[in-house]
C-alpha cells in the first residue's frame, strides 16, 4: 500500500512517522511539508526517497491512503482534495474547524466509496478500552472526565476545547453516548483560557463533567466511571484501578511483567492498524468522519452552553471568545 504523509511537525515525528516508517507492507509515495528545510530534515531522518514543500506536488503523485497531520486549518482542504481524487484519509484531530466541516467530509467520502477517519486515539489506547469493557451494560451514574496541563497556550474556550479537551469530550461519547450538555463555565487570563468546566446530562439519568485547566503541576489525563455498584478509573497512561463493593484491582502499564510501547499505551499504534484495516476491509472506521462530526457537535454545544457567540468563516459558523 502506498501512503502519502501531509505534515512533519511533532505529531508526526513524535507519533506517526515513527509507525508508517516500519509498517509492514506500507511504502510511503512522499512526504510534503511547508519549509524546504523541514521536508530535506525529515526526508533524511527517516529514510524518505520523495519529500516537497509543494501541496500540489504530493497531491499529484500516485497513492492509496494518506495522513494528514498539517496545522488545524488546512485539515479539511487537503482533506477534500484527497477525497475527490478517491484517496482514502487519515486526519489527525481535529478533522475540521467546525463540525458542519466535517460532516461535508463524510458526505464526499460516502460519495466516493472512501474511508476517512479522524484520529481520536484515546479510543484506541488500551487502558482506555479496558475500562469500557469492564463497565459494559451498566448504566453511568456519574462520569468525571479530566484534562490538566502545566501552562495555558489557547486563547479561546472554543481552541482549547477542540485541539486539546476534545478526547475527554470524545471519551464522554465513547463511554456514555450521547450527553446533553447542560452549562459551561470557564476562565480567562489576559489573552489565554486557563481553565473550565462543563456538565452534562447522560442517558438514562447520569450526570458527566468535564474539566480542564492550564495551570496544574504536569499534564495528566483522567477519567472515572461510577454506576450499579462499580467504580472504574484510569489514570492515562499509567493505571486502570477496579473497585467494586468488597474488592480493589488495579491494572496498567507499570504493573510488574508488563512492558508496553509507548505509541501503543497512546492508543496511535491501534489507530493506524484500525485505519489500514479498514482501508483493506472497505469498512467504516469506529472514528470515521460521522463519529468525529458528532463529537465536534457537541464541542460546539458545550462551547455554546458558555454563552459564547459564534461567527462566521468560510461560510461556517466557528466559536471564538466573546
Amino acid at each position: 500500500m502506498k501512503v502519502s504523509i501531509f505534515g512533519a511537525g511533532k505529531i508526526a515525528q513524535y507519533a506517526y512517522l515513527p509507525l508508517l516508517v516500519s509498517w509492514p507492507d506500507v511504502e510511503i509515495s512522499g512526504l510534503f511539508s511547508r519549509t524546504p528545510e523541514r521536508v530535506e530534515e525529515t526526508c533524511r531522518r527517516w529514510h524518505i526517497d520523495y519529500g516537497t514543500h509543494h501541496a500540489e506536488a504530493l497531491l499529484d503523485r500516485p497513492t492509496d491512503a494518506a495522513f494528514v497531520l498539517t496545522s488545524d486549518d488546512t485539515h479539511f482542504d487537503l482533506a477534500r482534495r484527497l477525497l475527490e481524487r478517491g484517496v482514502d484519509v487519515y486526519i489527525e484531530k481535529p478533522a475540521a474547524e467546525s463540525a458542519a466541516e466535517v460532516e461535508q467530509l463524510a458526505d464526499l467520502a460516502e460519495s466516493r466509496g472512501r474511508v476517512l477517519m479522524v484520529g481520536l486515539n484515546r479510543r484506541f489506547a488500551p487502558l482506555y478500552r479496558q475500562a469500557r469493557e469492564i463497565f459494559a451494560g451498566r448504566a453511568v451514574s456519574l462520569a468525571v472526565f479530566e484534562k490538566l496541563r502545566p501552562k495555558p497556550y489557547h486563547p479561546t474556550l472554543y481552541n482549547c476545547y477542540l485541539n486539546d479537551t476534545i478526547h475527554q469530550i470524545d471519551l464522554l461519547r465513547f463511554y456514555c453516548g450521547e450527553p446533553e450538555p447542560v452549562t459551561t463555565i470557564y476562565v480567562e487570563s489576559g489573552d489565554y483560557m486557563t481553565g473550565a468546566v462543563s456538565l452534562l446530562k447522560v442517558p438514562p439519568a447520569g450526570q458527566a463533567v468535564v474539566q480542564t485547566t492550564l495551570r496544574a503541576g504536569d499534564w495528566q489525563e483522567r477519567a472515572a466511571l461510577h454506576g450499579e455498584e462499580l467504580s472504574v478509573y484510569v489514570d492515562a497512561f499509567r493505571s486502570l484501578t477496579v473497585r467494586h463493593r468488597d474488592r480493589e484491582e488495579v491494572y496498567g502499564a507499570d504493573r510488574p511483567g508488563r512492558s508496553v510501547p509507548d505509541l501503543v499505551e497512546r492508543g496511535f499504534h491501534g489507530a493506524v492498524k484500525h485505519f489500514f484495516d479498514c482501508v483493506q476491509s472497505r469498512r467504516q472506521p469506529e472514528t470515521g468522519g460521522r463519529e468525529a462530526a458528532r463529537t465536534h457537535r457537541l464541542i460546539e454545544d458545550l462551547v455554546r452552553a458558555a454563552g459564547v457567540k459564534p461567527e462566521k468563516r468560510r461560510g461556517f459558523e466557528v466559536y471564538h471568545a466573546p
